[in-house]
This record gives C-alpha cells, structure tokens and sequence, in this order.
C-alpha cells in the first residue's frame, strides 16, 4: 500500500504541474467512492501551524520576525476503528530543494555597526547561532519532536528561496514528512506546505520622504522608520541597530521579551497605522504590510467564497484593542460563524481537535489556508491521501470500512458502496489436472447490498464457480447479499482437458456487480496455463572392446518444461546381446523398461550395460534407449550406444573423420 501512496504524491505533483487541478468543494461527499486502506497501513496527516510565517528579508537595522517555521505531524494507523500512533516510530522532515539559509538571509551574518552576529545580538543568544540553524535548535531537515498526540518541527529557519532559484521567492515551499517504524522500515510518507515571506512593503509609505515619514530620506526604508520612532518618541535606536520590535513591544509570537510599559506590538502597529487613515480596511489594506500583494496568504475556501480579512478580524483599529494577540483569535464555534457543531476543545483552532483525537488542521489545513486553498501546493497531501481536492472528506483513508456512525461534527457517514473483490490468480497445470482458485468478495462499504456474479471463459474449458457467505452457499451465475463489512468466498475450478491444451492458457473471469450503484463493478481474472513440455535425453555413446569385455553407457535425462511429467523408458538392441539398463534420480533407483517422474528442472541417470559375447570379433552391437513424454507423447528422445569389438589378432581398424557439409 506505500506504493500506492508513492503514486499518490507523484499523481499530484504531477496534476499541479500539468495545470489540470480539480478543486473539489469541501461541503460535499468524496467525489468517487475510494477503495479502503488495508487494516495496518499507515498514515501521515501534516500541516503547518499558521497558514503563513513571514520575516524580514534584511536585518541589518531591525527584525520584526525571525526566520521561524514550524510543522506537526499525526499518525493514524488504519484500522476499525483508526488509531493514532506515536510509539515505535520516527517522523522526519525535509525540504529537499531548500536544505540551506544562511546566505539566503543575512540573519547568520555580522552586523555592520558591531562585531556580532545579527541572530545573535537581536535574541541576546550566547554565542553566534550556528548556520542554517533556528533559534529553537532545528533545521531545515531531522527528526519531528514527540509531544502528546503529535509531532512537531518547531521553529525551522526557512526561507521563501528555493536551492535551484535563491533568488526567486516562492513562498510555498515544499516538505516531505516520512515516517518510519522499527528497522528503519518506511511506514508512510507526504508532503506538505511550509508557507513563507517576506513580503511586508514597509517601503510603500517608508521610502525617502514617504507618507510615513515626511522629511525623512536616509536612503534605507528601516532606517527611515527608526528615526521617524526617534523623532516621535525621544528614543535613540538608529544608535542601537539592529532593533528587535519585541524587544519593547511584547508579542505572543516572541515570547520573552518586551515590558508592559509599552503597547505590545500588535497595538503599536495596528493601532498606530489606523490613525494615519491611509489603509483601507479591506484584504487589499491588510497586504500593505502582511504577505502580500504577490504572496497572498489568505488563499482559503472563505476567501474564494468573498470573506475577506475583516470579516475574522475586524478592521485595524479592532485588531489592536485585541488584548492578547495571536492567543485570542476568532472561533469556528461561534454562532456567527460554524455553531456549536464545530466546537473547538482549545482556544484557538490551531490547537483544536475532534474526530478522534485528530487535530482540525489535518483535515481542514491551517487558518488563511483552510482548504480547498487557491495554491496548488497545498492540495498535494490531499491528493495523496484521497484523490481529490479539499477537506480530508474520505472516510477510508483511516477507517478500514466505511463506518456508519456520526461523524466528525455529528455529520452522518455518506452512504458510500464500495466492495473489493481479488485477488488474481494464475497457475500452471498439466493436462487432465484441475486448477482451483479461491477469491474474496468483501463489502467494505456502509451498508448492505446485493452483489450479482457472473462468470465465462476464454476456451470453454470445463468450469464449475461456486459461493459461500456465513457457511451459506449459493450458485455462479447468481447473487449473494452482504451486510456492511460482510464477506463471501468464491471459489473457481478449471478441469484442464486430457487431450489439445498443451502451450494453452484458459482465461476464467469472474465479475461482481453491485446493486446499489451498478457503476461499481470488480473483476478477477484466473490464467490456467498448460506448458509445453521439454526434455533432453543425452549422449550417445561408442565403445570399443575385446570378446568377453563389458562397455558401460551413462546418459543424462532433463525434465526442461515448466512442470512435472513423467517419462516412459525403454530399449532394445541390434544383435541381442546381454544387456541391462537402469536409472538413478535423487538417490533413487528404478528399473528400464520402466518410468520416472521428475519435477520442473529435474534430472536423472541412465546406465547401460553391454555384456560382448565371446566370438564376436568385428561386429558391432547397437542398443537404443527411448525416452517418451507421458504429458505429450509427441515428444519423443533416444540415445543410441555403439559397442564395436576388435578384430581378430593381427587385423586392424582405421577410423577416418566425417566431415558433414
């Protein structure tokens, strides 16, 4: 089943780049009715916490956010029902054309106006931080960390620039997330969005002598904006560069820093650009500052159905009398939004779970992004896991049957048909042996139904197909009804003619038809195949002996066919001479005239034993042995052993070449 979700992920990835993405409205049933998993299979639901993580692109003279990325990860265990699973395995994560930062960012590099380093003086760290490290000690690539119910990569130091074009954003970089189980087996595998940007156009009122800062032009736009906050504030930061905002204004997304002496940052900057009155309270306004313009972070389905930021969120002037930012955000179980039916277990739906114990942004993807999302990247792990767009709606991506339950949201399971019916049989056979073929027809479906089977055949062999459900049998042609989760056996037997089958393959079918959606229809196929049988049987021999000598003759006998078959041995002579002949195979011994079986690459010896009379100087005695074919007596082999005997004294014999032409 992994190769199937191999596929998965490549079929994706390669309807995203051929620009033939469906996208499939959320609020509906599956679009097709998915096989279910087998029972244990495995897999990994992931997401990104946010939706979207910006940074500054220079922080040469001030950091409003660092580079700081996070992905969880659960993993469910199909089943009836699922688990989640967190012992006995590792999660990793990479992102394969994104495995550097430093040097896509000067955050690892030293600040002009001190000898140290930008990450290091803007958080107070102890020491430089390490290339391509975070600031909570990860990296673009590892292992996720366990927490409860999840795993997590927090705080990865991505940048929005890929290895193969560092210097184009591309704000929806690309993880894969594997996890493996005990021998380093994989279990599971997808790949999921880690958004980033650094698009926040302070320049569109911050340059020289912009709206921002009239009379102000010092050639840099953060420089512009610290003096403004110096000649507004009586503070002196252009001489403390680079400035973290947080380090006076606390933010929840920087915990530990700042003093409630001030307004925490998100009420300085909202509440601070709302009184310029120059941003409109619409997405558009939002993207002044929040990415942006060209990333456009808010991609989700309420988005494309015309919400826009303010409709969550309310303008600027209410965001900032918000009094706990990003802690204290809006809630899908608010009667102005989903109700009670969507209840949130946490304060924020980030955070959240339902169904199971499953997160709500593994089924629903993250805030700004809740899918279906406008971004082809994001549908990728939705595509691998049910084969179409949107919500996480397909039951049997962790359910071994279709339940029949409440669902998530106390939503009824969709009445959903679906059977499997294999596997797929051949074998190879003799003439006038049977072939017997037992296949199992499963309702993995929600509810009964009636399967109506029929069968035929490609040679008209004779064939009996019969059926058992509950010890109960019924006949093929016929029907057989299963409760949801029920199962049938159907059993298949090829009686392969005596005579005319060699070299032949008999092609039994056998369809399996449901009444409820007659749409859905299974197949086995069974291959009865005769092969033609092959055997060499060599070498001829020639001896020469005196009056009264005995010659020996060993030959080789070679079953070289596809299957058993049984040789029939013989011989006989020119001249009468006494003659004995046996044979030898696996340490067994037989008689010839006689017969020996012997397997698909079996082999056997036989020895002949010429008794030369005495008197008989000049002649020559012929014995042939026959070896014929019991599957195909067409076949038939001899060997052929020469005992010539010396002349009488003072004779001789000259022996001349044949030369064939």
């Amino acid at each position: 089943m992994r190769t199937l979700r191999h596929l998965g992920l490549i079929l994706a990835l390669l309807l995203i780049a051929a620009g033939t993405l469906l996208v499939v409205s959320s609020l509906g049933s599956p679009a097709t009715a998915a096989d279910p998993q087998a029972p244990g299979d495995y897999i990994v639901l992931t997401w990104n916490d946010l939706g979207m993580h910006c940074y500054n692109r220079d922080f040469t003279d001030l950091g409003v956010l660092p580079p700081f990325n996070t992905l969880y990860a659960q993993v469910v265990r199909v089943g009836d029902p699922p688990q989640i699973i967190t012992a006995g395995i590792t999660v990793t994560y990479v992102f394969t054309d994104n495995i550097y930062s430093a040097g896509k960012s000067n955050f690892w590099d030293t600040s002009p106006y001190r000898p140290v380093q930008n990450a290091q003086y803007l958080f107070s760290l102890p020491s430089p931080l390490p290339d391509n490290y975070g600031l909570s000690g990860t990296t673009l690539s590892g292992t996720m960390a366990l927490r409860g119910d999840h795993f997590v990569a927090e705080g990865m130091p991505l940048t929005e620039f890929r290895d193969s074009a560092p210097d184009d954003p591309y704000p929806y970089q690309l993880a894969t997330v594997v996890v493996y189980g005990p021998g380093n087996v994989e279990l599971a595998r997808n790949i999921v969005v880690a958004p980033v940007s650094t698009e926040m156009h302070c320049d569109t009122c911050h340059g020289d002598n912009g709206p921002g800062n009239p009379d102000i032009a010092t050639g840099v736009v953060e420089q512009n904006i610290l003096t403004r906050h110096d000649n507004d504030n009586g503070t002196n930061l252009m001489a403390t560069r680079p400035v973290l905002c947080a380090r006076c204004h606390m933010s929840n997304a920087l915990p530990g820093f700042g003093s409630p002496t001030y307004p925490n940052l998100s009420k300085a900057m909202h509440g601070k650009h709302a009184e310029t009155g120059m941003i409109p309270p619409t997405t558009d306004g939002c993207y002044s500052c929040h990415p942006g313009p060209i990333t456009q972070c808010l991609r989700d389905i309420m988005s494309q159905r015309g919400m826009t930021c303010i409709d969550c969120h309310g303008d600027m002037q209410q965001v900032s009398e918000n009094p706990n930012p990003w802690l204290n955000e809006p809630r899908c179980d608010s009667a102005a939004c989903h109700g009670s039916d969507y209840a949130q277990d946490q304060p924020l739906y980030r955070m959240s779970k339902e169904h199971g114990g499953v997160r709500c942004e593994a089924c629903h993807d993250s805030p700004h992004a809740i899918a279906p999302s406008r971004e082809p990247n994001d549908a990728i792990k939705f595509l691998a896991l049910q084969g179409h767009t949107g919500t996480l709606d397909t039951c049997t991506v962790c359910h071994a049957v279709w339940p029949v339950g409440p669902g998530p949201h106390n939503r009824p399971a969709p009445i959903q048909p679906s059977f499997l019916f294999e596997p797929d049989q051949g074998s190879s056979h003799n003439p006038g042996e049977q072939a017997v073929y037992v296949h199992s027809l499963h309702n993995t479906g929600n509810l009964s139904d009636t399967y109506d089977l029929a069968w035929g055949s490609t040679l008209g062999w004779p064939t009996s197909v019969t059926g058992s459900a509950g010890g109960t049998p019924f006949p093929v042609p016929g029907s057989v009804i299963l409760a949801a989760d029920g199962a049938a056996v159907v059993t298949v037997s090829v009686s392969v003619p005596v005579t005319g089958t060699l070299g032949l393959t008999e092609v039994t079918l056998v369809t399996a038809t449901s009444t409820v959606s007659p749409t859905l229809v299974n197949t086995v196929t069974d291959r009865t195949e005769v092969p033609l049988a092959m055997f060499s049987f060599f070498p001829n021999g020639h001896r020469v002996v005196n009056p009264g000598e005995a010659a020996t003759f060993v030959h080789e006998l070679h079953n070289l066919g596809a299957l058993s078959d049984t040789y029939i041995l013989a011989w006989g002579s020119a001249l009468g001479w006494p003659t004995t002949a046996a044979g030898e195979t696996g340490g067994i011994t037989f008689t010839v005239p006689g017969t020996v079986t012997l397997a698909a690459g079996g082999s056997a010896t036989i020895t002949v034993a010429v008794a030369v009379p005495t008197g008989t100087h000049g002649q020559s005695e012929s014995t042939v042995v026959t070896a014929t074919s019991a599957v195909d007596p067409a076949l038939v082999a001899h060997v052929t052993d020469t005992t010539a005997v010396l002349p009488e004294t003072g004779a001789y014999w000259v022996y001349l070449p044949v030369v064939y032409r």
